[in-house]
């Protein structure tokens, strides 16, 4: 891998200086307004030929020997163009909003061919963000839900084509994570503010965008580096699927049980990717989480199937899991340090929830809403889990391992003398007798 050059300075300044662009021609344009010195039709022409002089200069300057330089320009000259389009939608009516966004669409489709042309990851993230932004900026209220997620799966194609043509974008990290964490963040938003009768469409499309996040992260045949990061963002990509796919599940008054059946399929194509990806990385490393994965889906369609209240353990079982691969990959030098920590990462997120999933069920025993069995019951066993999770990370040393003998310390301890609590009063002692226990214990 090459060494990373310096970057110049006269980029920062550049930077700041297309954003400060952007506000300023934002500002005339509405102050324009205000005073009435231009017509509307000239406003709207002005600013269509300030935002393509600026992205007509860009193009000349990432093509030629300044491309840093250009993609500042390039993000003055397509904001300067959305807001036109807007203005021309909202505030002068020259068209429905809905062309409007589509001319916003079609130049961030020129910012991604451009992207394409000089193979710059910096030019793609511009467009990106020009594409994911253009919903927020042409949005008429109302439920456009469905909508929304068909042009982010439109989007993120589009942004496909960029790195399988140019066989550079299996690097490009910041764009990557970008256009992964955008996409899910607008999609979540979709979903959570669905009708209930485009529940089942917007549950079709989740597995569409699960699918094309798949083609993201792991660029299957494109021959040229590995993919970077890939693990935790497959990880991420399968969890959020199972989360939405559960809220819409619930929207669409399906048997809550039957659930199982889409978590048990993403359990096999976790399975399925095995072979495949090991093959396109040319190593094992992917093994691992992907296996985890399937046993944490196989895991969880057991409650889902029978009862919801062992998904506490299942948690905690995954984050024990995780924390094991964490160990396991440092042990074995084939490993790339940005896998042993994004499965870090992961392992750490997976054990801070079974935690809070502990906590909840501890204090609802506190206020006496349950007394189960003492040792035989799931807050204990979510407890023995989440400790051995926090046991393995505490092992490693360094910040993490801080981290986790910190919470091992908390989760023991209270987990020890909650259970010696529930001793006492699984055998007549009062309240008072348990807090005393706790208290004992504790000290």
């Amino acid at each position: 891998k090459p060494p990373r050059q310096p970057v110049n300075p006269i980029v920062y300044v550049a930077a700041a200086g297309a954003g400060i662009f952007l506000i300023g021609a934002i500002f005339f344009l509405y102050w324009s307004i205000e005073q009435g010195w231009i017509g509307p039709e000239m406003r709207f022409l002005l600013g269509l030929l300030v935002g393509g002089g600026l992205a007509a200069g860009a193009a000349k300057l990432i093509l030629g020997d300044s491309p840093k330089l250009g993609v500042c320009l390039l993000l003055a000259g397509i904001g300067t163009l959305m807001f036109t389009f807007r203005w021309g939608a909202f505030e002068y009516d020259f068209y429905p909003p809905s062309l409007g966004l589509a001319g916003s669409a079609l130049a961030v489709i020129l910012a991604g061919a451009l992207a394409a042309r000089a193979q710059k990851g910096s030019a793609l993230c511009v467009a990106l963000s020009a594409g994911l932004i253009s919903p927020l900026v042409f949005s008429e209220g109302g439920h456009h839900e469905v909508a929304l997620s068909i042009y982010l799966a439109v989007l993120m194609a589009a942004a496909l084509a960029i790195p399988y043509l140019t066989k550079v974008g299996a690097r490009w990290v910041v764009t990557r994570w970008l256009a992964f964490a955008g996409t899910w963040a607008l999609l979540a938003g979709a979903c959570l503010n669905a009708n209930y009768s485009d529940a089942n469409t917007l549950l079709g499309l989740v597995l569409l965008h699960y699918g094309l996040a798949g083609l993201w992260i792991w660029l299957p045949g494109q021959g040229e580096a590995k993919p970077s990061t890939p693990t935790i963002l497959w990880a991420l990509a399968t969890l959020a699927t199972t989360s939405l796919g559960w809220y819409l599940w619930k929207r669409g008054d399906h048997p809550a049980e039957w659930f199982a059946g889409p978590v048990l399929f993403l359990a096999l194509v976790n399975l399925v990717l095995v072979k495949p990806l090991r093959s396109r990385l040319e190593s094992r490393q992917a093994d691992l989480g992907l296996l985890v994965l399937a046993a944490g889906h196989l895991a969880l369609a057991v409650p889902v199937a029978m009862d919801w209240k062992w998904v506490g353990p299942m948690w905690a079982l995954f984050a024990l899991g995780m924390a094991w691969a964490v160990t396991y990959a440092e042990d074995h030098p084939d490993w790339e340090e940005d896998e042993i920590r994004a499965l870090l990462v992961l392992a750490l997120g997976m054990a801070s929830i079974a935690t809070l999933r502990w906590m909840v069920h501890t204090i609802d025993w506190l206020d006496h809403s349950e007394l189960p069995i003492p040792v035989f019951n799931r807050n204990f066993a979510e407890a023995v889990f989440t400790c051995l999770a926090w046991g393995l990370l505490a092992r490693r040393g360094r910040a993490s391992g801080v981290v986790g003998a910190v919470a091992l310390e908390l989760v023991a301890n209270v987990a020890l003398a909650v259970e010696l609590g529930r001793v006492v009063r699984h055998f007549g002692g009062t309240g008072w007798a348990a807090s005393i226990v706790i208290t004992l214990t504790w000290a």
